[in-house]
């Protein structure tokens, strides 16, 4: 039966609502027995991030899905990453005057629009063609803080030119100091003012979907830009790291240093001992170790035993709400790794950018209903727990 322009508008107006987990949840059985009405076609029509997961998965190939949605051994970590957020409800306050929302900050000497970062996820050549380019320009809208990762399909310096915005360099430590000389002076050179050494990753983590899939990557679109031009290959990981690197990164860079992976309040302190600028709680996305603890569980004794250095998190945050409680609870910026992956790979530099106004919007929206206009005023009185 041929569509008129109203049977045409109904029909994108049910993909629309029955995409979202309301609507999926009193209807179950028409979003089962229709999957089609839950996928949008534009990314502007994606209504919240798990409708671009769902055109990702069905779009992308099994192993570069599998790169994604890859999880330690049976994913408890994954789970309790988003399960974490229900242990916290918001407070929301009447009579408030938020007619002008302002999301604004200062992080480590960059002035930032948003809170919302991109986290460092390496290989997005596996996603999309244009891999991290189209990530940096989806950031560049809105000048949303982005982390290169050192495993980037495409050179930073390539990256920094598309990003025009503030770019942060993520760093894996390596046995080889040449290698790390190198990757920091193209960081550098590039424009980075700060460097994130990732310290949650003493050995791989058993990823079993993702060895599962390996044989049967596209290895023609397996490419490490940052290691073009280095003569050693790219040997990286380091079993034997411990907190004499703090003091060889001061020694070897100008760049800042953040160090990523921080869980403990321990951990925490000595952070604080050494010297660093800044820190990241994170269990990376659940890839690595199965610990079970999700991050925003984490973030509460890492702030107060970070004797006020900036913290960072990520882990799980899919909704503008998971992003205030993080707020609430000391945390300064939230990054997003696999939602950023789920738009790239359902629209590429669009799908990106609709994940970050997606979030933006729905942080906003959080905060007038909060009573919060300002960062500043998002606090832990803005929660209490379950």
């Amino acid at each position: 039966m041929r569509d008129t322009p109203g049977s045409a508008g109904r029909r994108r107006l049910l993909q629309g609502l029955l995409g979202t987990p309301l609507l999926a949840g009193l209807w179950p059985a028409a979003g089962r027995a229709h999957p089609a009405l839950a996928i949008p076609e534009r990314a502007a029509q994606a209504l919240d991030v798990f409708q671009l997961k769902a055109v990702a998965q069905a779009k992308l190939a099994p192993p570069a899905w599998h790169f994604i949605a890859a999880h330690a051994d049976d994913g408890k970590t994954v789970a309790a990453n988003r399960s974490v957020m229900d242990d916290w409800l918001i407070r929301v306050r009447r009579l408030v005057d938020v007619s002008h929302i302002d999301t604004s900050l200062e992080l480590l000497g960059e002035r930032l629009a948003t809170p919302i970062c991109i986290a460092p996820v390496g290989n997005q050549l596996l996603i999309h063609p244009e891999a991290e380019l189209a990530s940096a320009r989806a950031a560049s809208r809105r000048r949303n803080l982005m982390i290169v990762s050192t495993v980037s399909s495409m050179p930073v310096e390539e990256i920094a030119a598309a990003a025009k915005g503030p770019l942060w360099f993520q760093l894996y430590a390596s046995r080889d100091t040449a290698l790390m000389r190198f990757l920091l002076q193209r960081a550098e050179r590039a424009g980075c003012r700060t460097v994130v050494l990732t310290v949650d990753s003493p050995t791989r983590g058993n990823r079993e979907a993702e060895r599962w899939f390996a044989p049967q990557i596209d290895r023609s679109r397996l490419r490490l830009g940052n290691f073009e031009g280095y003569p050693g290959g790219p040997r990286i990981g380091d079993p034997a790291l411990d907190w004499e690197i703090v003091a060889w990164l001061r020694d070897n860079t100008r760049m800042q240093l953040v160090l990523k992976g921080i869980v403990t309040g321990e951990d925490a302190e000595r952070c604080v001992r050494h010297g660093v600028d800044g820190l990241i709680v994170s269990n990376h996305g659940g890839r690595q170790e199965e610990s079970g603890r999700g991050t925003l569980a984490c973030l509460p004794e890492v702030v107060a035993a970070a004797g006020g250095l900036p913290v960072l998190i990520d882990g799980g945050f899919r909704r503008g709400t998971d992003v205030f409680k993080a707020l609430a609870l000391g945390a300064r910026a939230v990054c997003l790794g696999r939602p950023c992956l789920w738009g790239l790979g359902a629209f590429g530099q669009p799908g990106v950018a609709r994940v970050l106004s997606l979030l933006q919007a729905e942080l906003e929206r959080i905060m007038r209903f909060a009573g919060t206009r300002r960062l500043d005023e998002i606090s832990p009185a803005s929660l209490e727990r379950a």
